[in-house]
């Protein structure tokens, strides 16, 4: 009885404080937007760490047609989408999968620069019509931020203890939107304490008290514990494999930072945006610079930042490959070939060796890695529905193997026995 009645005071207990600031502050509208607009805040912060130890899915391949465009999600982490398994790498959060950090980190890169945007905006233009140095606004305004901690603290405390749900119900699309759209009540309202002839104190406390009330009820309806779902796993073969093959990690990350550059997929929108949007950063920063330092400094300044943004790409490219292609194991068996991650101790696919008519290696920008000796080996199968999208490139490949030619010339041998 104890424990649930502090789960429903931390639930409450932004609003509680916006309560006290109605009851006590004269420019309580005001206030209370500012909390709201924090809360929500820290409720997108929240529901992207929920994303991280969300649930795996419980389908093996959410990316196959029609459900999803024929060249698959063209994202610069398109490979983690089809892993299986997780990891745990503290004690206290539950095991992680790895198409869950996809999510997030995308999620992340684009609500991060716009909630940044619109606070920046907000932060430079408000002009509060109280001191926020005074002791009665600033005892709320702590009190709200410690409020908006117990509360996210304590819902992703029990979101972890839960029945996790998977991480496509925990993160909507249009999540991220709230933090941004709520700067507009809170500079719509300061504007109107700047430049009102009248004292508006009175009538927006009215408007104050029936927005605290309404988000009290609200809570109070929607506080329910989430629903999970059962994770797909592959079964590991019984006995033994006659032979392994590993790929080589240099070449790993040296492909790695060449898709960071230059992904290896069709143009879509994605792709292109954080192309220009990191241009677009570089030019920004060289007119920042030259308006106040002149144009030698502009352009050093340039030349850091598309350095900044260069070394960037490859980081991103460098971390997507390793954790798709680093730890894998490609075990042959007697009648299958497996692919098993040993970071995530899962099999991602496997493949009967009857169902493979050819093998090849390629050697190329993306499949090789300039200075190795290691490539890619592609199998022709005939049980694969996706051919030569991102997926199907990664449920039909043996990549950057090393001595691709001996691994190649070992896998026609057994399937033609087979």
């Amino acid at each position: 009885m104890a424990a649930d009645t502090f789960r429903r005071t931390g639930v409450l207990s932004v609003d509680l404080v916006a309560l006290v600031a109605v009851l006590f502050h004269p420019f309580s509208l005001y206030l209370v937007s500012v909390l709201y607009w924090g809360d929500l805040l820290g409720g997108t912060g929240r529901r992207f760490c929920q994303t991280v130890v969300a649930a795996p899915r419980e389908r093996y391949s959410p990316t196959e047609p029609p459900a999803m465009r024929r060249n698959g999600d063209p994202n610069p982490f398109r490979f983690l989408t089809p892993k299986l398994g997780t990891g745990q790498p503290v004690d206290w959060l539950p095991p992680v999968a790895v198409h869950n950090l996809k999510l997030a980190v995308m999620g992340l890169s684009t609500a991060v620069p716009l909630t940044a945007f619109a606070v920046g905006l907000t932060m430079t233009f408000l002009d509060p019509p109280f001191t926020v140095r005074s002791w009665p606004t600033l005892g709320i305004l702590v009190a709200g931020g410690v409020a908006i901690v117990v509360r996210h603290g304590w819902t992703f405390r029990r979101f972890v203890r839960s029945n996790r749900p998977p991480a496509e119900q925990v993160l909507p699309g249009v999540r991220w939107l709230g933090p941004i759209l709520m700067a507009v009540p809170v500079v719509a309202i300061d504007t109107v304490y700047a430049e009102a002839d009248f004292d508006p104190a009175a009538g927006f406390a009215a408007v104050a008290v029936v927005l605290v009330v309404g988000r009290l009820a609200s809570e109070t309806r929607r506080d329910a514990p989430p629903t999970g779902a059962d994770s797909f796993e592959l079964s590991m073969p019984t006995g033994r494999p006659n032979e392994r093959f590993r790929p080589d990690p240099q070449a790993v990350r040296i492909a790695g930072g060449i898709d960071g550059l230059l992904p290896r997929i069709e143009w879509e929108l994605l792709n292109v945006v954080s192309r220009l949007a990191a241009l677009f950063l570089v030019v920004v920063v060289g007119f920042v610079v030259a308006s106040v330092g002149g144009p030698t400094a502009a352009v050093v300044a340039s030349v850091v930042a598309l350095v900044v943004v260069v070394i960037s790409f490859v980081l991103v490219g460098i971390a997507h490959f390793e954790l798709a292609f680093g730890a894998m194991e490609y075990r042959l068996y007697d009648d299958e070939l497996v692919a098993y991650d040993a970071r995530l101790d899962a099999v991602q696919w496997r493949v009967p060796l009857d169902a493979i008519r050819n093998v090849s290696v390629q050697r190329g920008l993306w499949t090789g890695a300039p200075g190795r000796d290691a490539a890619t080996v592609t199998l022709d199968r005939t049980d694969l529905a996706i051919e030569q999208s991102p997926y199907g490139f990664y449920r039909q490949t043996l990549a950057y193997v090393e001595t691709p030619e001996r691994v190649a010339d070992r896998l026609r041998q057994v399937t033609t026995q087979s």
